[in-house]
């Protein structure tokens, strides 16, 4: 239960990742850059533990269903992340073929972003409390 620590520290926003398990970057194996198996959670832990903390108006839930394919990542090599067979795909980079056609080979949900808040306003007043 970290509704207290949270309430005490007052962020803005808390955005609560469900861990997603990713072929050949954590999902253990021999190619794999890491082994994040031992920090996955089921979606009904993932589900208990928002409603849990459901009280922190600040808190946004992300679990793997929403965040998979909502997110823009690029590579070194400036090519697009395809995550959605559970792996990360590589596009072409957007140096050899623009960013639209690289955009095209990342399987993005533009509607799962809208719908997780991935357009948001960064100002905000701020407000100092004892």
């Amino acid at each position: 239960d970290m509704n207290e620590h949270v309430s005490r520290l007052e962020p803005y926003r808390w955005k609560a990742f469900q861990c997603l398990i990713l072929k050949g970057e954590n999902a253990g194996g021999p190619n794999d850059i890491n082994d994040a198996r031992k920090l996955q959670v089921s979606k009904g832990q993932f589900d208990a533990f928002i409603d849990s903390h459901s009280g922190q108006s600040m808190l946004i839930p992300e679990p793997n269903t929403v965040m998979q394919n909502s997110y823009l990542m690029l590579d070194e090599e400036l090519r697009f992340l395809d995550c959605s067979e559970n792996g990360k795909v590589p596009s072409q980079s957007i140096l050899k073929v623009g960013v639209e056609q690289a955009l095209s080979q990342a399987g993005f949900d533009d509607l799962m972003f809208h719908k997780r808040g991935g357009i948001y306003a960064w100002t905000r007043e701020r407000s100092i409390s004892n």
